[in-house]
């Protein structure tokens, strides 16, 4: 059977039942204000596109929600491995220290920690010093004074961003299951707003990139239109063409109704030249009348001679008088943009843009275009004026050149020079004027026009004082002088007199030189009135100067010429006497050459021969002394056969006997080799054979080399030089046999001479044991092809250097020390095989490796 609870159980488990209500409806509450304050910050995610305020009201609402010291955003550094960050928003309270000025490093934190967070790993702690932290870890913690903190993961996709970080550090703090809840869902549209940003971003840039590449476009239209506008004034001195292009191609590029040129008059009024006009708006050139714009015509171009720029949108709003108005009105015009156009320092004219349909704002870059066309159109007129004053200088002096090329007239010449020269200057005179020795002067020769009296012939001599007393003044330091206006010039009266005697008003004046003598004077006279030289001008005057002076010296050397010419004839009798001897000399040094082999060669024979005739004189002697001592005899007796055998014992006639033939052969050898250095000599020289005939070309190869061989034996410590020769069989050439050896000696004995070279230099020196080189010449012979042979001298010397081989067959050209050749040689060989023996002489050569001279010859030669 129950029982009934009494009264204070009632109340107890009532005052139970209210705590609990009251604790729900705390929590009820609490995730209330949660949930008003995630759709608070929701709201301010979806309805911001600035990354930055969704961070810093995210981080501000977090704290005051959870009523924590400091929430932060922490982002990871891209590429840093996760172990590398910075806090990029915060909110915190006061008494703590700002987070966004450091800079976090935690090396393990991507090897350890990233992948976890990656997967949405939450971490909660709720004292640091009692979670089992690392050492580094609580450090890089206490360094923002934390002591409790709760870390959610931002990803953006699935790539871990950063982390939102809420921190205590007032006192330990035990984090509820709701405020993890709530700062995970935070995170959670947080995310969605990284990826809302990064989309913006990726918008704004893509916006940027189109804005700048339509900007760009426009620049390179505008470029172009410049660089094509440009590019025709370099290659065109066609100024209309230049101009109708300009107008064209900035009308299209401006989108313009109207773009025009148009240009001053003296009185600064102004007509339109040129204009580039789309359909539907009257033409303006040609058909406007002359346009007397009176305030450009009294301020003498206003702002545009201050090289400005004027640009109006609407006319109709822009303050212009009445009368202006009318008079755009009549150029249809609604808007426009004017930049100048100057001829050097002068207002020429304008560059115009005209809107007519509507008003325009003019852009900036809009002007630029139009003051950069508006300056090259100046360069094109100073070009096209500089280029047509050029071109008639040109023919002038062109004109005055060939007549002085063509004529040996000084007169006529002359003539010729101030007429051409007052034509193209439009000048009243022009002059001639030649000094004489005291330095007063006469008019020689003129060109004048109608109306004006002549100075030549007329007028007394000139005794310009100031010119006799400085002997030329400043024309004999080669200077031009230009006056505009005597009267203005500072003259002294007696100057402006005798100017006046010349009717002159104006003078431009040039000096004529005849070397570095002055002669005279080259000038033009304005009689009419003043004149403002140009510096072309001038320059023409200066330029016919010296042309004049060019024909003084022609005129004086065409007298020379004919005074010098039997002088020249026998000067060229004499040099080609000088080369005839020249080449003699040549010859007969290499005929001392040969000679000098010669005689060293005969000479061992024959001191070989000298040396043993004494021997052979004693031997005869005692020979014939026997001989006279035994005919004394007629029946010799045993006495005096015994007398007989002790003279024989004392001429020791055994001796005789055994070397007397040995001695007589040995003289028959030295004869021999006698014998064969005649017989080769006989061969070198082939004195006593035709010039012309065909001969073993061996023959006169090794009958030079027998000649040479005193020189290339071993000499002391001098090696001796190695002889290769490689010979083909060749049949007889048809040659001039006496000069082609004479080619052999000059080559064979050059190779030589550059082997001792080589020598002298230790090239082959036998103290270094890697050099195995040994001097040596190689001499080889071959049929070239069905016509011809080929000879191949090569020596491993010193070589020649390149700069030196075009050179090498010139007359007088050695590479030898002075007084080791005279440079006639090898010229000489190349004349012999060239030109006597329609053969080819060339050669290859590498320094320090030697020279080979090839000869090329033809086996029967063209008569």
């Amino acid at each position: 059977m129950s029982s009934l609870p009494t009264p204070d159980a009632e109340y107890n488990s009532l005052q139970q039942t209210a705590y609990q209500l009251v604790s729900c409806t705390e929590q009820l509450f609490e995730q209330i204000k949660q949930q008003q304050a995630l759709t608070s910050i929701i709201d301010r995610i979806r309805s911001s596109l600035d990354l930055e305020t969704i961070l810093n009201v995210t981080a501000t609402e977090i704290r005051q929600l959870l009523n924590a010291d400091r929430v932060g955003v922490f982002r990871f550094y891209p590429n840093s491995g996760w172990n590398e960050g910075e806090f990029v928003a915060e909110n915190v309270a006061q008494e703590y220290p700002s987070a966004m000025a450091a800079k976090v490093y935690d090396h393990c934190f991507g090897s350890q920690f990233a992948a976890y967070y990656t997967q949405g790993r939450v971490q909660a702690v709720a004292d640091i010093h009692n979670a089992g932290l690392s050492d580094c870890h609580i450090q890089i913690l206490e360094q923002f004074q934390v002591r409790a903190n709760l870390i959610v993961p931002v990803l953006k996709g699935e790539e871990l961003w950063g982390l939102l970080c809420i921190h205590q550090c007032s006192h330990p703090r035990r984090w509820q299951l709701p405020e993890i809840e709530f700062v995970r869902k935070i995170a959670v549209y947080f995310a969605v707003a990284l990826q809302q940003a990064e989309q913006l971003e990726q918008i704004k840039s893509q916006a940027t990139l189109v804005a700048q590449v339509k900007a760009q476009e426009k620049a390179l239209a505008r470029q172009k239109a410049l660089v094509k506008i440009t590019n025709r004034i370099r290659q065109s001195l066609d100024f209309e063409q230049i101009c109708q292009t300009a107008t064209e191609e900035v009308r299209q590029l401006l989108q313009a109704d109207r773009v025009t040129i148009y240009r001053f008059n003296p009185d600064w009024s102004g007509d339109f030249l040129f204009e580039s006009v789309t359909q539907g708006w009257k033409p303006l050139v040609g058909v406007s009348p002359t346009i007397e714009d009176t305030h450009l015509m009294e301020t003498q171009g206003g702002r545009y001679a201050l090289n400005e720029t004027f640009a109006i949108p609407d006319i109709y709003k822009a303050g212009h008088t009445d009368c202006h108005v009318a008079l755009l009105e009549e150029f249809q015009a609604r808007a426009y943009a004017i930049a100048p156009i100057f001829e050097e320092d002068h207002l020429w004219g304008l560059l115009s843009a005209f809107q007519n349909s509507s008003s325009r704002q003019w852009q900036e870059d809009e002007m630029e275009l139009l003051a950069q066309i508006g300056e090259q159109l100046g360069i094109a007129l100073k070009q096209a004026r500089e280029q047509e004053r050029a071109i008639n200088r040109q023919k002038a002096l062109v004109k005055i050149t060939n007549r002085i090329r063509q004529s040996l007239d000084f007169e006529q010449i002359c003539q010729t020079a101030t007429k051409e020269v007052r034509q193209l200057l439009q000048a009243d005179r022009v002059t001639i004027y030649r000094f004489n020795p005291d330095w007063s002067g006469d008019f020689l020769f003129e060109s004048v026009a109608q109306g004006w009296k002549p100075l030549v012939g007329v007028s007394p001599t000139i005794e310009d004082t100031h010119l006799m007393e400085t002997q030329g003044g400043r024309y004999a330091l080669n200077e031009t002088f230009a006056i505009p206006d005597i009267y203005t010039a500072g003259h002294t009266d007696c100057h402006v007199a005798l100017l006046e005697e010349f009717q002159a008003r104006a003078y431009a004046i040039a000096p004529i030189f005849e070397e570095d003598h002055l002669w005279g004077l080259f000038t033009a006279f304005q009689n009419s009135n003043s004149r403002q030289w140009k510096e072309d001008e001038v320059e023409l005057l200066a330029q016919i100067g010296e042309q004049l002076g060019i024909a003084l010296k022609q005129a004086e050397f065409v007298e020379q010429i004919q005074t010098q010419s039997l002088e020249l004839k026998q000067t060229l009798d004499e040099l080609q006497q000088s080369q005839i001897q020249l080449v003699q000399t040549e010859k007969m040094v290499s005929l001392g050459q040969m000679v000098a082999g010669i005689a060293h060669e005969i000479n061992n024979p024959v001191n070989f021969i000298h040396g043993n005739l004494s021997y052979v004189d004693e031997y005869v002697t005692d020979v014939l002394s026997l001989i006279r001592f035994y005919q004394q005899f007629d029946h010799p007796s045993e006495q005096d056969l015994q007398a007989f055998q002790e003279k024989l014992q004392e001429a020791d006639i055994d001796f005789i006997q055994e070397d007397l033939p040995k001695t007589l052969a040995s003289m028959k050898v030295g004869t021999n080799r006698i014998r064969e250095i005649v017989l080769s000599l006989r061969n070198f020289s082939r004195l006593d054979e035709s010039e012309f005939k065909a001969v073993n070309i061996y023959e006169g190869i090794n009958s030079t080399l027998l000649i040479l061989s005193h020189r290339l034996k071993a000499c002391g410590d001098r090696q001796a030089i190695k002889i290769v020769k490689d010979y083909q069989d060749i049949p007889p050439v048809e040659c001039f046999p006496a000069q082609l050896n004479q080619v052999f000696m000059n080559f064979l004995a050059n190779a030589i001479d550059a082997l001792e070279e080589a020598i002298n230099a230790e090239k082959f020196s036998l103290k270094n044991p890697l050099n195995h080189q040994v001097p040596t010449i190689w001499i080889s012979t071959k049929r070239y092809d069905q016509y011809h042979i080929e000879i191949r001298i090569r020596d491993n010397g010193m070589g020649i250097d390149e700069k030196n081989q075009s050179r090498i067959f010139d007359f007088f050209f050695t590479t030898k020390p002075v007084g080791k050749g005279t440079g006639l040689g090898l010229a000489i060989s190349h004349q012999i095989v060239v030109k006597k023996h329609q053969g080819k002489l060339s050669l290859n050569s590498t320094p320090n490796q030697g020279v080979e001279f090839i000869i090329q010859l033809p086996m029967k030669l063209k008569h």
